[in-house]
Order: structure tokens, then sequence, then C-alpha cells
């Protein structure tokens, strides 16, 4: 989802990192760590991607389902 939000704003790995917070020196691999899903982000972060990108921060935080078996466990 990241991934997809970042390039939808037209930014670099490296531009959103560092609209974050995060150095230059590394902006671009946390970036790739967190959309590669090797790290998750903690809530702060998810708040500062979500408000960078543009969108709530749900978009980080509700699970996005996508097989029949997942509807129906969310309905139960």
């Amino acid at each position: 989802m990241l991934r997809l939000l970042r390039q939808k704003n037209h930014l670099a790995q490296k531009e959103l990192g560092m609209a974050v917070g995060f150095p230059d020196s590394y902006a671009d691999v946390r970036i790739t760590q967190y959309e590669s899903e090797i790290r998750t982000p903690k809530e702060d972060f998810m708040k500062l991607f979500a408000s960078t990108l543009g969108v709530p921060i749900e978009f980080f935080t509700v699970p996005v389902l996508s097989e029949p078996r997942e509807y129906e466990a969310a309905e139960y």
C-alpha cells in the first residue's frame, strides 16, 4: 500500500523518507524496508505517512480483505 500511495504522489523513496524525517543518508533504505514489509512502521510513522501522502491513517491500520474466507471472518 505504501508503495502505491508513494508512486501516486510522484515521490521517490528518498523523498518520502526525508519528508517523514529520516536523514537523507538512509531515507530510501527505510522506505524500501517498509514497502517490502521487512519493517513495520510504528504508529507515529504511520501518522506521518498518512499526513504526507494525504490519506487517512486507516489506510495503514485497517486490514485489506481479499479472500472470501477473510470476509466471512470479518463478518463474524
